[in-house]
């Protein structure tokens, strides 16, 4: 804990007199007198063991799943035990931001190792920062792609809920509409879309795979949105893209989504890493920072921030975003979960999601849950059933598994990981094969 430390009284003497004053006091005498607190009722302070006896009784209260088989949008993926360790040394943790390029090479670097593995896993030229989390990546987009004569975003509703509210209000203040077309069978509608794109849209976005787990003709979609001189933004699962077509192969502009599955815990929904990458056409419209690569004055390699003219910093009453944070700490994770499994690494966690969530589907149907929809899905689906809701999820509670999310009275979307296995989705089926 010592890397944590405040200051020790003497550094604080010396700083005091430094700026001539004796007392800390006397650095908030201009506040008045009656708006000041003057006495805190704080308990008493306890030693490091206490606390820790504090803490580990309520960490008691909460209710831990052996099993999860609940996703949309936050999922349990295995983090290596390197990526805790390394993510947690003290220098990564009180990293500021690297404005002084001089002072902030380290942390520069791995924001740049961060953009190259974003741009090789999505196939695209330019990568920022990284943003808050996925829904604000995909409302920053659409900011990128909306112009004076183009302000229309086209979506359906089988895109992330959360991910339609951020849109929306992005949108309102600008001016922008958010057109939702209502989904076929569960994935985007191509012929609903060509009525509805016009001179006036901006961007289509889509989600790969989109919320109910289906995998969309996305490539087909870019073609369509291209066509109407639209901007093409998919929102991408990033474990997914192990395995499926690039953003880039599909033809798309922009490519966003939430890098969470990257070794980032669900912790209570957040903190999370929005990842944001683009063709080079677009680059001079992404939000946030981007980090570049040259020379020093010697000929070394060394890290700048770069391209920042159209950022928060100058001209904010031009900039295309005001967006300020990089996330770069839930980005370093991201990067060495990324380095620690390697392409081939990241391709059998997809390949294992992929298996197990289609053997959870046919053991569902097996005890008379119903697949919903006919199209191929990668690791998440919707069910119906005759059996509420409510109740199948009940029954897995206690067994201790946390059962998919309630769509509806009788739907529920389904999750598999790699962190599963055949008999802990035998049991879940089991506890449901028993509720009448």
């Amino acid at each position: 804990m010592s890397d944590y430390l405040s200051t020790t009284e003497r550094e604080r003497e010396e700083m005091l007199e430094k700026i001539g004053v004796s007392t800390i006091d006397e650095l908030f005498e201009d506040i008045p007198a009656d708006l000041k607190v003057k006495k805190l009722k704080l308990p008493k302070g306890k030693s490091q063991q206490e606390t820790m006896e504090i803490m580990s009784a309520l960490s008691k209260k909460n209710k831990v799943y052996d099993v999860i088989l609940r996703g949309a949008g936050s999922y349990d993926h295995y983090i290596p035990s390197m990526v805790k360790n390394l993510s947690s040394r003290s220098e990564f943790i009180t990293a500021y931001t690297p404005y002084q390029a001089e002072m902030s090479q380290g942390i520069l670097q791995a924001i740049f190792e961060y953009q190259s593995m974003i741009c090789n896993l999505t196939g695209m030229e330019v990568s920022n920062a990284s943003v808050y989390n996925g829904a604000n990546a995909a409302a920053e987009a659409m900011l990128m792609c909306a112009e004076k004569n183009r302000k229309t975003l086209i979506t359906f509703d089988n895109i992330r809920p959360d991910t339609l509210k951020v849109l929306k209000t992005y949108a309102s203040p600008r001016g922008i509409t958010v057109l939702v077309l209502p989904a076929k069978e569960g994935v985007c509608d191509l012929s609903a879309l060509k009525a509805e794109l016009n001179d006036n849209t901006a961007c289509v976005y889509i989600e790969q795979p989109n919320y109910f787990g289906l995998i969309e003709d996305a490539q087909k979609i870019g073609e369509v949105a291209h066509e109407a001189k639209a901007k093409f933004v998919m929102g991408c699962n990033p474990i997914s893209l192990a395995v499926l077509k690039s953003p880039a192969e599909c033809g798309a502009d922009i490519a966003v989504g939430d890098a969470q599955p990257l070794g980032l815990p669900m912790s209570f929904g957040g903190p999370y890493v929005g990842f944001m990458a683009c063709t080079s056409k677009e680059m001079r419209k992404i939000p946030g920072r981007i980090v570049g690569e040259t020379s020093d004055h010697d000929g070394n390699r060394a890290y700048v921030l770069t391209l920042q003219a159209r950022e928060q910093h100058i001209r904010r009453e031009k900039a295309y975003s005001n967006i300020c944070s990089n996330q770069a700490y839930c980005a370093l994770i991201a990067s060495m979960y990324m380095s620690a499994m390697g392409a081939d690494g990241m391709a059998e966690v997809a390949e294992a999601c992929v298996s197990y969530a289609h053997y959870l589907a046919e053991s569902l149907e097996s005890v008379g849950l119903k697949v919903k929809y006919s199209g191929e899905f990668f690791h998440e689906f919707v069910t119906v059933s005759e059996i509420p809701a409510d109740k199948i999820l009940k029954a897995l509670d206690k067994a201790g598994i946390l059962g998919g999310l309630k769509l509806s009275k009788n739907e529920i979307l389904w999750c598999a990981t790699e962190k599963l296995s055949k008999a802990k989705i035998d049991e879940a089926v089991e506890a449901i094969r028993r509720v009448k």
